[in-house]
């Protein structure tokens, strides 16, 4: 398998919530030299219809298409597929000979594996020409399969941290987020202030709510590869996050829940966890949705080590489509315009991948109450967006790589006050790995 080189970012981009945009004015669009925008498409004869592959069939992605519809003449279909269940059907549909859609999903866990099937079209080539020198250039990696073709863009997706502004001034000493930034910058004072925080609190006060939580931070916020090709590389990126897991285990600040499950979820609404790790779309789809009664409760701001891609899902047009020209038109119009960008603001909360916004600043911008009148769309754009610091680059292996990691988390949860070894937990990572997948080495 080619090598790919690592891209390091410093770019804008992502999405928030849609309570967020309400009331926001659309913009006017801007010339995209995306060679004729959707709205040509049904004039110049394209299909009328396009079919995507999707996991989200809401009222507002409807309410959104009808605009586009209406603009452009293109109706759009949705299927609903879920992410983990993308890569087999795609594939099961193409051995049967079966209909493929015109644009599917490919979401971050399972993207690797996804662009290392020689199925997509180069849409930045003829005859659909879409500009990639307007994306973010961070994501242009993430967006290119093995073999070099652009797939395709995305709703880029970003995190902060949020916490609980009552909690961080009882047990911190003050709830705003500049200063929170001062009183942890990196890890190491996460470490030293938990402490106090445990003693102050008697144990009942914890930093975080779970080790899964924090290791999605640790392992967003670092660029090595866990594979080079088919080579492991695990001793080198995976065993610097298991020590600092098990050193935060040991330390007691993080609480033994599961990242993810119903008790986490309950916890936004609770007074025993400070701080979680926040995505743009963090907000509207975990903070709001388990806090119902949480206004005024929450601040956001840069996280130790520096914030960290979190998510984002490419669309990607198949070689077998049906209509793919108009598929082109439909992305070209959602992800290289600012009309397109200004409806997924307001409809799906989502940023863009269109660089040309960013020249306005306030083009993401707006005050939310939960977060007492915070701007967190413009902390984002201004703080998070031009801080990230790398990615990591997408692998056909990956979500195999997740498991592996998942069930060391586990271990680490479950041990007693952090007593496990990282180089045990790394040595049977790489067994389990080669023994799943045997054209991978140690």
């Amino acid at each position: 398998m080619k090598k790919r080189t690592r891209v390091l970012a410093l770019a804008v981009s992502s999405f928030l919530t849609l309570s967020a945009f309400s009331g926001c004015a659309s913009k006017e669009p801007v010339n995209t030299s995306q060679g004729g925008a959707a709205s040509s498409a049904a004039s110049a004869g394209a299909p009328s219809k396009i079919n995507i592959w999707c996991w989200d069939k809401s009222d507002s992605r409807a309410q959104m298409h009808s605009k586009f519809t209406e603009e452009t003449g293109i109706t759009v279909e949705l299927t609903a597929v879920q992410s983990k269940d993308m890569t087999q059907k795609l594939q099961t549909t193409l051995a049967s000979d079966g209909d493929m859609p015109d644009i599917a999903w490919l979401e971050a866990t399972f993207r690797g594996k996804l662009l290392s099937l020689n199925i997509w079209e180069d849409i930045s080539k003829a005859p659909y020409n879409f500009d990639k020198a307007n994306v973010l250039d961070y994501l242009i990696p993430l967006e290119t399969s093995e073999d070099g073709q652009y797939v395709g863009p995305e709703c880029p997706s970003v995190a902060g941290l949020a916490y609980k502004r009552e909690l961080a001034k009882q047990y911190l000493g003050t709830d705003d987020p500049k200063e929170l930034e001062k009183l942890i910058p990196d890890w190491d004072s996460v470490i030293r202030v938990g402490k106090d925080v445990m003693a102050k609190s008697q144990g009942k006060v914890f930093m975080f709510s779970s080790l899964g939580a924090v290791g999605n931070m640790l392992k967003g916020q670092s660029t090595d590869p866990f594979i080079d090709g088919d080579k492991l590389n695990l001793k080198t990126s995976m065993k610097p996050i298991l020590e600092r897991l098990i050193e935060l285990k040991k330390s007691g600040m993080v609480d033994v829940l599961d990242f993810d499950s119903p008790e986490e979820g309950a916890s936004y609404a609770g007074n025993e966890h400070i701080f979680y790790p926040c995505a743009n779309w963090s907000v509207e789809f975990t903070i709001k949705s388990n806090d119902k009664d949480g206004k005024n409760r929450w601040g956001f701001m840069l996280p130790p080590g520096g914030p960290f891609p979190w998510g984002g899902t490419v669309m990607g047009v198949p070689q077998k489509a049906v209509n793919k020209e108009a598929a082109v038109e439909y992305i070209k119009y959602f992800f290289g315009s600012e009309k397109g960008a200004s409806l997924q603001r307001d409809f799906k909360g989502n940023f863009s991948p269109f660089k040309p916004l960013y020249a306005n600043a306030d083009f993401y911008s707006a005050k939310d109450e939960y977060f007492a009148g915070q701007d967190v769309l413009q902390a984002i754009s201004q703080d998070i967006l031009p801080n990230i610091k790398g990615v990591r680059l997408p692998s056909k292996y990956d979500q195999d790589i997740n498991d592996a990691y998942n069930l060391v988390i586990k271990t680490i949860n479950a041990s007693k006050d952090g007593n496990v070894s990282a180089d045990d937990m790394i040595s049977k990572m790489e067994d389990d790995l080669v023994n799943k997948q045997p054209a991978i080495t140690k």
